[in-house]
């Protein structure tokens, strides 16, 4: 069953299939095709100093090739710095690129009047270290969708469909709890915008 968390806006759109093509030497984008995002803005690395990149965009086929184009010419980077990830159009490229981010002992943070929601949150908790400017940060999650319209708390909790999710969770020192409450905060279609008590109860800031 293809699983796939949903974006939460479109806010761009690519004149070509690729929407891919670099701007600049410190700027790696993600290579996915037009229809995969629908129109929205592939996730995009900008290498802001030798330790530091920002991100911005949504998560997609090729965003762990554009995460590994950025680290062979600035292997440095040690924190990303988020402006709004609204979402994945695919969860298992997401997954392996949130687990390299931890691997790696990166950090993450969320600026200013940033927003993460749905895989964008996934990536977010992939930072050793995780903090944001907002005091009331934009944080949102949902349940997975499958193809056939069913939500992922409609599928029971044995099934070996959740392990995917459950087994990044514990990669990455979530309590595996979390998952099971992005399955029921909200349908796919939808979005919870999480409180600053669940943000402080499920740890997903770990600093200011």
């Amino acid at each position: 069953m293809p699983l796939v968390k949903p974006a939460l806006i479109v806010i761009a759109s690519c004149a070509v299939a690729a929407c891919a093509n670099n701007t600049a030497p410190n700027e790696f984008t993600s290579r996915c095709g037009y229809f995969q995002l629908q129109g929205d803005k592939p996730l995009t690395f900008t290498v802001n100093s030798p330790t530091e990149a920002n991100l911005d965009g949504v998560i997609c086929s090729g965003s762990l090739d554009a995460f590994n184009d950025m680290l062979a010419r600035y292997p440095e980077i040690k924190k990303l710095d988020i402006d709004v990830i609204e979402g994945s159009a695919d969860d298992e490229v997401n997954l392996e690129l949130s687990k390299q981010i931890h691997d790696r002992k990166m950090s993450t943070h969320l600026n200013k009047e940033g927003m993460i929601a749905s895989g964008g949150v996934d990536l977010y908790l992939a930072g050793v270290e995780r903090s944001a400017d907002d005091a009331k940060p934009r944080i949102g999650v949902h349940s997975w969708g499958g193809a056939d319209g069913e939500n992922g708390n409609q599928i029971p909790t044995t099934d070996p469909i959740h392990q995917m999710y459950l087994s990044y969770y514990r990669h990455v020192d979530i309590d595996p709890n979390f998952y099971w409450f992005t399955l029921n905060a909200a349908p796919a279609t939808d979005i919870h915008w999480m409180s600053k008590a669940e943000i402080k109860r499920y740890q997903v800031i770990t600093s200011k």
